[in-house]
């Protein structure tokens, strides 16, 4: 891999990283949201652009690793490598609170679901034996 194609290859490492960034923020903004449900889709969306970029990353990285490695390289790659290392980095911090988010959220909702089966299992106290539950038309 020489000139033109380095460059190339190092810019399209560099969207990458920051695509990942930006996905791993969307999807920390939508856990972070308590006001707003969490959309499952958009999650699944958002986590397979994720692994998309990931994969591309790791192709990339195949080839401009060992370049890398040799350190020779024209200056505006190796300035490239240093922003795409940053963003990397970035992405890294950004996926551990969104872990971090995600499994706060699941513990706030095993909370409330574990109190919302208490007060249904004392509701159920409430209720005579043998009683079904029949509905009632007010208006006849």
């Amino acid at each position: 891999m020489v000139g033109d194609e380095l460059t190339r290859a190092s810019r399209r490492e560099h969207a990458l990283y920051g695509e990942l960034a930006a996905v791993y923020r969307g999807i920390l903004e939508a856990l972070t949201d308590e006001r707003a449900p969490v959309d499952p889709a958009r999650l699944a969306a958002e986590a397979a652009r994720a692994e998309a970029a990931t994969r591309a990353l790791a192709v990339l990285d195949s080839v401009l690793a060992p370049l890398r490695r040799a350190g020779r390289a024209p200056a505006e790659v190796l300035a490239l490598w240093q922003a795409s290392a940053a963003l990397a980095a970035e992405a890294a911090v950004t996926n551990r609170e969104l872990l971090s988010a995600a499994r706060a959220r699941q513990a706030r909702i095993a909370t409330r679901c574990a109190a919302l089966g208490a007060g249904r299992q004392a509701l159920a106290g409430y209720r005579p034996a043998g009683a079904t539950t029949v509905a009632v038309d007010r208006r006849a």
